[in-house]
């Protein structure tokens, strides 16, 4: 087995196992979720999924403007929701080695001609997203009392918070960056590479309108993402206070980064850990239920996007021999 083998072996276990682990803890509660989910009305539902969809509609205009500063190229706004959508299907049809961050950044080096701005643009994209996500969690702490909020759950975003402030600063400031320049002795062969990724990141500190720009549709992106989880629990009759959902989503969203395949796993069962106490584990596993449901139909949207679209489509072979170099 090759490496790739090895990692998708890795993160197939993870999923499978926690899956399974998941399944026997929620052993007890099989009828109520059936039933949760027989009680889930329909037009609500669509709500949530259009909410969703408008949430990564909003992210694909932040990868257009994002692409345009770092590449001499542009991308149409069709194009970018394309690639999204394509995104999507492959993290959750095919998941490979070949990611659907890889499938775009290749698209986009194809495009412009250059895989260092396009994968840096890629990186950034996806940087953004995650950070304005903690960040929001991180301000809505701000406005509440402590015993609201379990003290578990502050210290995770509070650690989260203290990860996502240090990775700008190493991103952003040369200077700090500089303290960790020992770790480049462990990476020798790349190291090269590294300092190249490295410095294409840091060039988009000169940006700051479109950093602005970024954040402000990534706040409105996150509101719509957040939103639709809030919409999927009113589908099957529960409620979850916007500010909850504000704490305990960047902490799913975290932990889904973990080894596994696109969160499967890791994702439904964070869902029931943090969303649990509040409305029941029952209705919290069905809410993860209906959301892999939207990923998924999502994903089917993104798949017959890359199959009708000639120019999106590529031979996997060579997207790894790309991604190798």
């Amino acid at each position: 087995m090759n490496k790739n083998q090895i990692n998708f072996a890795i993160r197939a276990f993870v999923s499978v196992a926690l899956i399974i682990i998941l399944l026997y803890i929620m052993r007890d509660k099989y009828a109520d979720i059936i039933n949760a989910l027989k009680q889930m009305r329909v037009g609500i539902f669509v709500w949530a999924f259009f909410s969703f969809f408008a949430a990564i509609s909003l992210a694909s205009i932040r990868l257009k403007l994002i692409v345009g500063a770092g590449q001499e190229t542009d991308i149409k706004t069709r194009e970018a929701l394309s690639l999204t959508l394509i995104g999507y299907f492959f993290n959750n049809f095919l998941p490979t080695a070949i990611g659907g961050d890889v499938i775009k950044a290749y698209y986009l080096s194809k495009k412009s001609g250059d895989k260092m701005a396009s994968y840096t643009s890629v990186f950034i994209d996806r940087a953004m997203g995650l950070v304005t996500m903690v960040l929001m969690a991180t301000a809505a702490l701000l406005f509440v009392q402590g015993e609201i909020v379990d003290l578990k759950i502050r210290r995770l975003i509070y650690a989260i918070t203290a990860v996502a402030v240090i990775s700008i600063l190493f991103l952003m400031n040369k200077n700090f960056a500089r303290k960790f320049s020992f770790v480049l002795m462990f990476a020798r062969p790349i190291e090269e590479k590294l300092k190249n990724a490295y410095n294409a990141i840091h060039s988009y500190k000169n940006h700051t309108v479109l950093i602005v720009k970024s954040l402000a549709i990534s706040v409105v992106s996150q509101i719509l993402f957040f939103a639709s989880i809030g919409i999927a629990a009113i589908s099957i009759g529960s409620n979850i206070s916007a500010l909850q959902i504000f704490l305990r989503m960047p902490i799913i969203s975290a932990m889904s980064l973990l080894p596994s395949i696109n969160g499967l796993g890791i994702r439904e069962g964070a869902t029931v850990l943090l969303f649990g106490p509040l409305i029941g584990k029952d209705k919290a596993f069905a809410v993860s239920v209906i959301w892999l449901f939207i990923l998924f139909v999502i994903s089917v949207i993104g798949g017959l996007v890359y199959a009708l679209s000639p120019q999106f489509r590529v031979k996997l072979n060579k997207v790894m021999k790309d991604y190798d170099k």
